[in-house]
């Protein structure tokens, strides 16, 4: 999460919590290529679909922290706009995921309406990608700069991770990164979001469960809230839930539904949910910074299984995924919201002996 010196803006997330058990993974280390910190990389990516990334100990990483620290004060201004100015750049899915969405927009489990708000910046718009540039409030447009500098500095870590998975899936060097390039058009975005505290006598869920679609989620918060479901639980019983506990000087990473996709279910995208957070804290708004990568849109979502990659191929009866990722996208997008795909957690698919092998070639 953002610096130390942010956290101590906050009320200290509460000890006694029941908290989930992440690994925390060196960004130096990675970098630097470290075998041991490269398959624990890989095993988290399998096991839970979530992990730390921790950036302190590197030069690169710390002014990643210091961009995202001022990105927060970005947040808190945007949602200190008036809803009115706001809702001149709703956003309208399926089609148009980027801009406003306001508080009550959506639905949680039991039906009450959702909790939180968001602005979704568009990458395609910050880097040039899209022609011609989006309308934004002046306070976003006036710091494109900045907006720049934090997505390509989220586009280096992406890639670095990308990097080691590649190396421990079989594939080519840079074949996950291909995917989802910099300088091609995609729905990846920036996404600023606000939850406001809860009235103690109604504490709930503001954010249903459910899995990102795309590829990687880097995530900053300081707040608490957050909750990922253990695996194997079940989302209808709350004791599989665990809260996330925000960490100085990390990010939180977790994986989509898209790298399922590609990887036969060897990778894991993991339900998570935002509820009340916990403590003191609970009293204070919730800002989180959330750098939601997707493929570029016309990249292929069949699997990679072709050559020494450990992804098995097509078993009888299953069908190739011929889609394109807009195409993937907007599919199980509808789906979701007809309620034809019901949320779960995917992937995490024992790897046969076959395939161990390989992986440790």
């Amino acid at each position: 999460m953002p610096t130390q010196t942010y956290f101590d803006k906050c009320q200290p997330f509460p000890e006694g919590v029941p908290t989930a058990t992440l690994s925390r993974i060196s960004y130096a280390k990675l970098l630097a290529h470290e075998t041991d910190e490269s398959t624990a990389l890989f095993n988290a990516c399998r096991d839970t679909g979530f992990f730390e990334l921790d950036f302190q100990d590197d030069t690169a990483g710390q002014a990643f922290l210091q961009t995202a620290e001022a990105m927060f004060h970005v947040t808190e201004e945007v949602h200190a706009m008036d809803v009115a100015e706001l809702m001149k750049y709703t956003y309208q899915p399926p089609g148009w995921l980027f801009g406003y969405k306001w508080i009550g927009d959506s639905k949680v489990e039991d039906g009450r309406l959702d909790r939180f708000a968001f602005y979704n910046v568009s990458r395609d718009d910050i880097t040039g990608v899209m022609k011609p540039p989006l309308s934004n409030p002046s306070c976003i447009e006036s710091r494109r700069s900045l907006f720049t500098s934090y997505m390509t500095q989220a586009h280096a870590i992406t890639t670095l991770i990308c990097s080691h998975l590649d190396v421990h899936l079989g594939l080519p060097r840079g074949t996950l990164s291909s995917l989802q390039p910099l300088d091609l058009p995609s729905g990846t975005s920036l996404r600023m979001l606000y939850y406001p505290p809860h009235p103690p006598e109604d504490r709930r869920n503001s954010l249903v469960g459910h899995t990102d679609i795309g590829t990687l989620t880097i995530l900053f918060n300081v707040v608490g809230g957050l909750q990922i479901l253990t695996p194997g639980g079940d989302p209808q019983d709350e004791a599989s839930w665990r809260y996330t506990r925000p960490v100085p000087g990390c990010a939180l990473v977790n994986l989509g539904d898209a790298m399922v996709e590609w990887t036969a279910g060897i990778l894991r995208s993991n339900m998570h949910r935002v509820t009340f957070a916990p403590g003191d804290q609970g009293k204070m708004p919730r800002y989180s910074l959330a750098y939601l990568v997707r493929p570029y849109g016309d990249a292929p979502m069949k699997r990679l299984s072709e050559g020494d990659s450990i992804v098995p191929g097509l078993e009888d009866g299953e069908e190739a995924n011929d889609m394109t990722a807009r195409e993937w996208e907007t599919y199980r997008t509808v789906a979701i919201r007809d309620g034809r795909d019901n949320a779960r957690s995917r992937g995490g698919r024992r790897l046969d002996s076959s395939a161990k092998k390989k992986e440790s070639r």
